[in-house]
């Protein structure tokens, strides 16, 4: 009997156990949840930026030439003034002696021409005033001819006919003469460039020089001859007799023929004087060219020599501040000009910080920041926020925002700062605990209970601080769950419990 009755008592207890348990399984989950009401709001943003110069300045070569050594690396801290790179100086004093050269040989050039212009200006004007008095002499003495023939009797038909041969004489002659005195101008053109040349140019041309030579001394030869024979041709010609003249007038007139005789080959030596004069006279547009080669030759020499005393000064840096890219090594030939260094000014920093979209309108010019570097604290201002977005490490797109440094310590360029940006303070303003919102790709949500089930409702947030966070799309006294494990009851009964601080 007490042995039906212990095991009646044990199985009224299990009966009871079970039922207990399927009471408890079948109460509501109890979910931890804050009650939405308004709240002061401090609010702040933290992030991490890293240091930067406050602008960077580009050091470029001040000549042209070939880099001898650099004075710093990538990292050093430099002052205004230091030198950055040396430069081969042999090189910049070859250049300087090159363009001496040239000017010294452009102002020779420049006076053998001035010379010869004059030498030949004086050729030609006295040449031509030749001409005019053997043209006017010519014509008074062939007055005085024709009017002594007009006088005589009557012309002998056989002197008539001599005359117009010898006539025929003169004037194949003189286009003979005429023939060989631009070839001895030719002649003596070519010779003036030969003259021109030097070095081994000028001794190549030797040759060339005897040959021309050569040929313009039988030009000359040539026209002497022609000469001779047009004179001894006017002689026979003048000293034909004229019929009808007595003894003295006879005599008169042959004087008068030889006058005339001598008045033409005077004034054909003047003509080919002239002639002469005129192939060789250097132009104005020459002498123009030879000055503003002159001019240009100086200039050069004068860049030259600036650049040899700028390199031997080498490049320096323009301000003060970190050294943080080279692009030049030692043995490089560099043009002026061309970039030879990157130097970042230490006489501001500045954090760059990126920034997410929600973040960025928050954010202000102006705004105080507290950046942290390792163990020291730094304040700082939002001087600029970049209008174009950079991705950070995994990709997403961020808003730049560059905070500027109030201080004098010299810091290492390109460290990770901790960054804390204050924003202005709200007041009475709806906030629920920032564990409280969760975000997706449609936006930034809640749970909330409405009639005792679980609801995810979608809100639009605003500032917050390390507790709070704006929020709107819901009601203040609204009941917001602080649970973390509520993503398993959305839409399912609960059971709240109201969360109250200590």
């Amino acid at each position: 009997m007490k042995k039906f009755l212990k095991r009646g008592i044990i199985g009224l207890i299990c009966i009871g156990i079970i039922a207990a348990a399927a009471w408890y399984l079948m109460q509501p989950e109890e979910m931890i949840v804050i009650v939405a009401e308004k709240n002061h709001i401090s609010p702040e943003i933290n992030g991490t930026g890293r240091i930067s110069g406050g602008k960077k300045i580009t050091v470029y070569a001040d000549v042209s030439g070939i880099v001898d050594s650099k004075k710093v690396r990538v990292g050093d801290r430099v002052k205004s003034g230091d030198k950055l790179v040396d430069y081969v100086m042999e090189n910049q004093q070859r250049r300087v002696d090159l363009a001496r050269t040239d000017a010294e040989y452009s102002k020779k050039i420049l006076s053998a021409d001035l010379d010869k212009k004059a030498k030949y200006e004086r050729m030609l004007n006295e040449a031509t005033a030749q001409i005019n008095n053997c043209a006017m002499t010519y014509t008074t003495l062939e007055a005085q001819l024709r009017n002594m023939t007009n006088e005589s009797y009557a012309d002998d038909r056989f002197i008539t006919d001599v005359k117009k041969e010898y006539d025929s004489d003169i004037l194949r002659l003189q286009s003979q003469i005429v023939q060989k005195e631009q070839g001895a101008a030719q002649a003596e053109i070519e010779l003036r460039k030969i003259e021109l040349l030097t070095g081994d140019e000028e001794e190549a041309s030797k040759e060339k020089v005897d040959k021309k030579t050569d040929k313009a001394i039988d030009y000359h030869e040539d026209i002497a001859s022609l000469n001779r024979k047009m004179t001894d041709i006017q002689v026979d010609k003048l000293t034909l007799p004229e019929e009808g003249m007595d003894p003295a007038t006879h005599e008169k007139y042959l004087e008068i023929q030889s006058n005339m005789e001598t008045v033409m080959r005077i004034w054909s030596e003047a003509r080919y004087q002239k002639e002469f004069a005129q192939n060789m006279l250097v132009s104005n547009g020459e002498i123009y060219s030879r000055e503003q080669q002159v001019a240009l030759d100086d200039k050069n020499l004068e860049h030259a020599e600036k650049d040899l005393s700028v390199a031997e000064t080498g490049t320096n840096a323009s301000a003060d501040g970190i050294v943080t890219a080279c692009f030049v090594d030692k043995g490089a030939a560099v043009e002026k000009g061309a970039p030879i260094m990157e130097i970042e000014s230490d006489d501001q920093y500045l954090i760059k910080m990126k920034v997410s979209k929600f973040d960025i309108t928050s954010i202000k010019e102006g705004q105080k920041a507290e950046v942290r570097i390792g163990d020291n604290v730094y304040e700082g201002e939002v001087e600029r926020i970049n209008q174009t977005a950079e991705n950070d490490a995994s990709g997403k797109a961020k808003a730049v925002v560059e905070i500027k440094l109030d201080t004098k310590d010299e810091l290492i360029v390109g460290l990770d700062a901790d960054v804390t940006l204050k924003l202005d303070e709200v007041s009475d303003t709806l906030g629920i605990p920032n564990e409280c919102v969760y975000d997706d790709d449609d936006g930034s949500y809640v749970y909330m209970i409405n009639d005792d089930v679980v609801t995810k409702v979608y809100v639009t947030t605003g500032v917050r601080d390390d507790r709070y966070i704006q929020v709107k799309g819901i009601d203040e006294g609204a009941h917001v769950i602080m649970d973390p494990s509520v993503t398993e009851y959305v839409g399912e009964e609960v059971k709240e419990i109201i969360y109250k601080e200590e």
